[in-house]
């Protein structure tokens, strides 16, 4: 049984669209970045992957996001 631990950051997260929940599930994470946060507290609240794809899709341009 291993420990997972990931740093997360916006162009990792756009880079794992397709397997979203997968990539946001770990037992330790480190948020980089506001957009990481945003996203990663979706996931957290429970929040459906086409609920995040949305979010992700709507702010992905966004510098101050």
């Amino acid at each position: 049984m291993g420990f997972n631990k990931r740093f997360l950051k916006k162009e990792g997260i756009l880079l794992n669209l397709e397997n979203i929940m997968d990539y946001l599930d770990a037992d330790v994470v480190y948020l980089t970045d506001e957009f990481s946060r945003d996203v990663y507290r979706m996931f957290n609240s429970g929040k459906t992957k086409e609920e995040i794809i949305n979010f992700i899709e709507e702010f992905k341009n966004d510098d101050i996001c």
